[in-house]
């Protein structure tokens, strides 16, 4: 689901034109450059690079004006900002300046900078030349920025939003303002095809966008299409509206706000991309062995899967999938609690199914074990199952009530939690089990999975705890700074910690091996985060709201 925010109007904000930055330090580029412009650091600034595609409908340009707001840039980001002098129309129409800024982006990398920490952010005519730019090196391949900042851009020059009729009188730009800027810019180019008009493009794989715009403005649509369009092909999208603001309103007041708000999304860890509609249900999540993220649909009975470049696929299933994990012969195993089966499905989208013995047993968790099979549990039954990859499947009594997780453990056994027997449980190969009691009572233990110090960890979420157990049972409990949030699932990350989900605060928490908690926040509260898991380098979490998050690297 889109993640929109609307930022309130501040009283006598939507004039006020100044700006609170010193003098910007700049420095022009090189005569001999491939690329026409200046650099603009602002105290502070130090790694990484902005590309500043500056306003002016593609026909004017304000160097002083433009190196302030540069400023205004790398002052919010901390990063060195390149303010593009790309060619104006009309003696340059379409495609010069969108050249120009290629041209820019590929010095910077050629400069040796990482293409992962360059953000690309431009406004107005700027803006549209951002969104175009990403479209065009989506196309011709190779590296992506990072990220890219759009404030008020065109997106569709045929001009068929709404809001231009809808706001017409409110903002300082009309209809016919922006076909004559649509005509000198364009000059006979098509007015709907892409990348020219951004909206007309195919935005998969695009970086994480923040998109912002003012609600007066006759451009709000063009802003609310692309954004909507780039969400529902699986890009991470924030868009801000700004209320009761006109065109240009990031030279006003309410540009400070902006500014401050893109320097915070930008060292936000958590980026949210959308995978199905908001009540199919997104419940665990693993990595695939073709490379992609699979994820359950648990009230859509379906099995989805992303790969690197956003493309969503879903198969159907049965009811009510829950945990999947990947199997030993390059399938992708899942259980189905509603229909007490379980699953397979291979990377090309076969399913086939598998019945327990035990009726209504109601299999939830499951995990590769180190013999070649999948291990599960039938929550419902208190039982512990074995299925090979021929199908045959043996049950065990679980020395508990309601298993749940399930985890191979260091020491060549399994381990499992015991949610209503507030134990943690362990079952050999050979199907002996143990259990070991819980120090707090009403624990109530979920989720589980090995640490990286050769301990399991596990999630009590009836306690607000995260506890830690040796394979030879000593169990050490860490309260969490929030005592009522109910963690759920763990997992180990690439950084050495362990990472859980929390239910009710809408967040996720890191754990190191020596109980440091760090908790993150999630864009809304009311997300339900399930499952989570590692994958690319990141964290991924399963949202109620129909998305996925990832956990960029803050470690």
């Amino acid at each position: 689901m889109l993640n929109v925010i609307t930022v309130p109007a501040a009283p006598g904000a939507a004039q006020a034109v100044r700006d609170r930055a010193a003098a910007p330090i700049a420095a022009p580029l090189p005569d001999d450059a491939d690329v026409r412009g200046d650099w603009v650091r602002a105290p502070g600034a130090r790694g990484g690079a902005v590309i500043y595609a500056h306003g002016g409908g593609f026909v004017h340009t304000m160097p002083e004006a433009e190196r302030v707001m540069a400023y205004r840039l790398s002052r919010a980001t901390g990063r060195p900002v390149l303010r593009v002098d790309y060619r104006l129309a009309p003696e340059h129409p379409y495609p010069a300046a969108l050249e120009d800024v290629l041209a820019a982006w590929h010095s910077v990398l050629d400069a040796g900078v990482p293409a992962a920490e360059v953000v690309l952010a431009g406004e107005s005519a700027g803006a549209t030349l951002v969104l175009s730019t990403l479209l065009e090196i989506r196309r011709t391949g190779g590296p992506r920025p990072g990220a890219a900042v759009a404030i008020s851009p065109v997106t569709d020059f045929a001009l068929t939003g709404a809001s231009l009729s809808a706001n017409d009188g409110k903002d300082v730009l009309n209809q016919a303002v922006l076909g004559s800027v649509r005509d000198q810019y364009l000059a006979g180019a098509p007015a709907e095809e892409a990348p020219q008009s951004p909206l007309y493009g195919d935005p998969r794989g695009l970086p994480p966008l923040l998109i912002a715009v003012g609600t007066e403005e006759v451009l709000l649509d063009d802003a609310r299409r692309f954004a909507e369009k780039a969400d529902a092909a699986g890009v991470s999208v924030c868009l801000e509206e700004y209320e009761d603001m006109p065109h240009a309103f990031h030279l006003s007041e309410r540009g400070e706000v902006l500014l401050d708000r893109i320097g915070r999304w930008l060292a936000d860890p958590v980026r949210v991309v959308t995978v199905s509609r908001p009540d199919a249900g997104p419940y665990a999540l693993t990595g695939g062995p073709d490379g992609a993220l699979w994820f359950t649909l648990v009230h859509q009975g379906a099995i989805g899967r992303r790969d690197a470049d956003g493309r969503i696929a879903v198969h159907a299933v049965g009811a009510q999938p829950m945990v999947i994990a990947p199997g030993p012969d390059g399938a992708l195993w899942f259980t189905e609690h509603g229909t007490h089966r379980l699953g397979r499905i291979t990377v090309d989208g076969a399913t086939s199914t598998f019945a327990p013995p035990t009726a209504e047993g109601g299999p939830y968790g499951i995990a590769a074990g180190p013999d070649g099979a999948m291990w599960f549990t039938l929550a419902g039954a208190d039982r512990i199952g074995r299925i090979t990859m021929d199908g045959d499947i043996t049950e065990y009594p679980a020395p508990g009530a309601f298993p749940s997780a399930v985890a191979a453990g260091p020491d060549g056994a399994m381990w499992f939690t015991l949610n209503q027997g507030n134990a943690i449980g362990r079952i050999t190969m050979d199907g002996r089990t143990v259990a070991h009691p819980l120090p707090t009572e009403a624990a109530a233990p979920v989720g589980i999975a090995e640490g990286p110090d050769g301990a399991l960890w596990f999630t009590e979420i009836g306690a607000g705890q995260i506890g830690r157990i040796t394979v030879d049972g000593t169990v050490t409990e860490y309260p969490l700074p929030d005592r009522q949030a109910r963690p759920h699932a763990v997992t180990s990350g690439p950084d050495g910690a362990l990472w859980f989900t929390e239910w009710g605060r809408g967040g996720v928490g890191r754990i190191t091996t020596d109980g440091r908690i760090t908790a993150y926040d999630l864009p809304r509260a009311d997300c339900e985060p399930h499952g989570i898991a590692p994958y690319g380098g990141a964290l991924w979490c399963a949202l109620e709201t129909g998305s996925l998050a990832r956990i960029e690297a803050p470690w």
